[in-house]
């Protein structure tokens, strides 16, 4: 006879309680204090599945011996249990894995759990969305008035980057993929994705590991099938220092390549972001030719919003205009012989290159620049902290 397993949550300790049966075939219950100093937990098995069909039902949990005897099934994240410990989320992503260990016939530590950092109260898991959904409180305090009070505001993070960090870093290259295709239609998708490799590169930098044990090389291959590859890298180097891209191409293949790929494919905005990555790798000024190839093709599709962002970076490599001067006449814009393009010099100005080829060029006497997106927040990734996308 088999007999479920009960979680339960008191004193702030969160209790398994495992039954069996003894040697008179009698009924007993063996405790244990699986983790200390929670607020609240999560059974992803009590929730819709990740397909978001209310009709779908879970099986209940098992029982030691079932969960023995077993074979494992994939299941994503629908049997993983969760819980706050007033400064991170964890996870365990198999409840399975958990109550085989923590039976009192293994000896077994009991698995690690994926500790998600947030910067807000998280009040729950959305599984089909890939989020943490939470609260943030900023204390207000006006001149007008004689008191302070709240503003509570909505925030959310994104869960899937440190579990995919988590399984490449154990090798279950299998299972990472297998949950990353679940989530592949989720419009921020892609920048869950970005979050991982751009984590990931920054601790190697900061941390360079021995050549077998560095990360970066699997993270990248396991990058590699997914459509926003060569968007996903470009955006990367967007929100990185120079002396990072470094260790990212490295393990890639030259810059060159990967604009030639995105020309093919009629990707001309990240074509422009491998640009500035080639102007900054070859001090031999071969950009300038293939800056003018990106012109042409942007000509082609009409795309003048992208003509004038790389006609601003070239007069950003040569103030004088005869880089873009040379361009022009070379994309024969139809000019007659006796017209001329007329280029007005720009006053100095302190330029970021590297934002002008992404759309969001100030000059410094602006007093910085406003960035939004398509997906609310989901950019914020930029200093490491917030991930909102709702």
């Amino acid at each position: 006879m088999a007999y479920a397993s009960v979680i339960f949550l008191v004193d702030a300790k969160l209790v398994l309680l495992q039954s069996s049966s003894d040697e008179d075939r009698g009924l007993k219950y063996d405790m244990r204090v699986i983790a200390n100093n929670v607020e609240y937990f999560d059974l992803m098995r009590d929730q819709m599945s990740i397909a978001g069909s209310p009709e779908t039902s879970q099986p209940p949990s098992p029982s030691p011996a079932d969960a023995l005897n077993t074979p494992h099934v994939d299941r994503g994240l629908r049997d993983s249990l969760w819980y706050f410990d007033g400064k991170n989320v964890q996870c365990w992503m198999d409840v399975e894995d958990l109550i085989e260990s923590a039976s009192t016939s293994n000896e077994r530590d009991l698995p690690p759990t994926v500790t998600i950092e947030t910067d807000f109260y998280p009040t729950s898991i959305v599984l089909n969305r890939m989020i943490l959904l939470g609260i943030d409180a900023d204390l207000v305090q006006r001149r007008d008035v004689q008191f302070a009070y709240f503003s509570f505001s909505i925030r959310t993070q994104l869960f899937l980057p440190p579990i995919l960090h988590r399984q490449l870093a154990h090798f279950d290259d299998s299972a990472a993929s297998s949950l990353a295709h679940q989530y592949q239609s989720l419009p921020y998708f892609s920048h869950a994705l970005e979050i991982l490799l751009h984590t990931v590169l920054d601790d190697e930098v900061d941390k360079p590991p021995a050549p077998d044990q560095a990360l970066l090389p699997s993270v990248l291959a396991f990058l590699s099938p997914f459509p926003d590859y060569l968007d996903i890298l470009v955006q990367c180097t967007r929100k990185t220092e120079v002396r990072s891209w470094r260790t990212l191409f490295a393990h890639l293949p030259p810059p060159q390549e990967l604009f030639e790929q995105s020309l093919q494919k009629g990707m001309l905005k990240t074509a422009g972001g491998y640009l500035l990555v080639l102007h900054t790798f070859e001090e031999n000024g071969t950009g300038s030719e293939q800056c003018v190839r990106l012109l042409q093709s942007a000509k082609a599709v009409d795309d003048w919003e992208l003509c004038k962002e790389l006609a601003r970076f070239l007069m950003a490599l040569d103030e004088t205009g005869d880089m873009l001067r040379d361009a022009v006449r070379r994309m024969d814009l139809g000019a007659t012989e006796g017209d001329s393009v007329r280029l007005k010099t720009p006053t100095p100005r302190v330029v970021d290159v590297r934002d002008d080829l992404n759309g969001d060029v100030s000059p410094a006497s602006d007093g910085g620049r406003e960035n939004t997106s398509p997906e609310a927040d989901e950019k914020a990734h930029g200093d490491g902290d917030g991930d909102d996308v709702l």
